[in-house]
């Protein structure tokens, strides 16, 4: 694994301008290259501003994108706490953004659905690598919906599982990529804003090995690029 680089930004708004035009960047680079972009989307809070400014970007090549969430709750459809809402209000609401294809989480029985959605992605992806991953962090160190203690973290073949049971916040079954997925992405960023992420981030920076021990997101160790975005640092 390469080296990470690290970025410090005052302020959320800093971190999510910059990010916006490292995701432009890397857009505009995959489908120069390879004729399309395939990205994985973060949800939580925390990329909002992201997203409202590449729904805005000028001139980006979302036609030949394929947008999948990193990961979603088994929530109703609608449900504001879906990853999908966030997306759906963002992002997806710029008239250039939406002409890109998104692949939504099916509805259905959790682990016949996360099945499903795997499915979908290796059909897209074909033998290779997701182009782009953007991801949060959690206080507890979860990234996507990979939770400290989960037997997803141990998964060796799947792109795409569904949580064993109720995760996060608000409790839900989720479907969510696995580090399989994650890994070998050509591409990685991390967005972490507040002080309890920003801690987990900095032991994770300081010492990736020792922290994978504690936090799940010290397990994300692409075979492409890695950096991390952190705001108020």
């Amino acid at each position: 694994m390469n080296a990470p680089e690290v970025f410090r930004f005052p302020d959320l708004e800093a971190a999510s301008a910059a990010l916006a035009g490292r995701v432009a960047g890397c857009l505009r680079r995959a489908v120069a290259e390879r004729g399309r972009c395939v990205l994985a989307l973060a949800g939580g809070g925390t990329p909002r501003r992201t997203y409202e400014l590449l729904a805005a970007w000028p001139d980006l090549p979302w036609e030949a994108a394929h947008l999948f969430p990193g990961d979603e709750r088994f929530l109703p459809p609608g449900d504001p706490r879906r990853n999908q809402a966030l997306l759906e209000a963002t992002l997806l609401a710029g008239a250039g953004p939406a002409r890109a294809a998104f692949h939504a989480l099916p509805a259905g029985e959790p682990a016949a659905a996360a099945a499903t959605w795997e499915s979908g992605l290796r059909a897209v992806l074909g033998a290779e690598p997701l182009d782009l991953v953007l991801l949060g962090l959690g206080q507890d160190g979860h990234t996507a919906s990979l939770f400290p203690g989960s037997p997803l973290l141990e998964e060796r073949e799947r792109l795409a599982a569904a949580t064993p049971g109720p995760a996060g916040n608000p409790p839900a079954v989720r479907a969510t990529l696995t580090l399989p997925a994650l890994n070998a992405a050509r591409e990685v960023l991390f967005l972490a804003a507040g002080a309890d992420k920003l801690a987990v981030a900095e032991a994770i920076l300081a010492d990736a090995g020792a922290a994978a021990q504690r936090y799940p997101a010290a397990r994300v160790r692409p075979a492409g690029r890695l950096a991390w975005f952190l705001a108020g640092a």
